[in-house]
């Protein structure tokens, strides 16, 4: 009966085709004609920028919500710091030590662990350090470490904010020494590469 009264779901149909085909026109012409801002400079437009953050936020917590952390002693903890390191803290900066300079013209800025970690679990730490963030500058060290150290790494994230800038100081960087990476000169140079 409501078809009568001159409300037809033919033209609803039609209507709906119409705007998804004419959203599809504007993202080709946005993608393709090079529209979209991709400048780290520049921020995301209107609405990106929480749309991706909240797309992040869950994903991480899902895929983490599978992991089950090991027990950490406070050995880990040191240890994971002596990574953290050689391995997070030009970017994320650390107790008592800020993000390199270069670290400011990353969007999204690399965020303070110390305060971040107040809402991650250990487990999420764990998989953003093992998986990396697309679009983020964040890399996949699952890549190049060991879970083994990752989870330690991730044990010192959520400790980070107990931690004094003479307590981290005092860490050596553990990542450096067990990797090579850092200053290379002479014979150290010539054998790593």
């Amino acid at each position: 009966m409501a078809s009568r009264r001159g409300f037809g779901w033919g033209a609803f149909f039609a209507g709906a085709i119409a705007v998804i085909l004419l959203a599809i026109v504007v993202a080709a012409i946005v993608v393709f004609g090079g529209f979209y801002p991709v400048a780290a400079s520049k921020g995301d437009p209107v609405g990106v920028g929480p749309l991706l953050s909240a797309s992040r936020d869950h994903a991480v917590e899902r895929s983490a919500s599978r992991l089950t952390a090991p027990r950490f002693s406070a050995a880990d903890v040191h240890e994971g710091a002596g990574h953290f390191k050689g391995m997070c803290e030009e970017c994320h900066g650390a107790p008592g030590v800020r993000p390199g300079e270069f670290a400011s013209g990353m969007n999204p800025r690399p965020p303070d662990l110390a305060e971040a970690a107040d809402d991650l679990s250990v487990a999420e730490v764990f998989w953003i350090a093992k998986n990396g963030l697309k679009m983020t500058g964040m890399p996949a060290f699952g890549k190049t470490d060991e879970d083994e150290e990752l989870w330690k790494v991730a044990a010192f994230v959520k400790a980070m904010p107990k931690f004094s800038a003479s307590d981290y100081a005092a860490i050596p960087n553990a990542h450096e020494e067990e990797h090579g990476h850092g200053e290379m000169t002479g014979d150290k140079l010539a054998h790593n590469h």
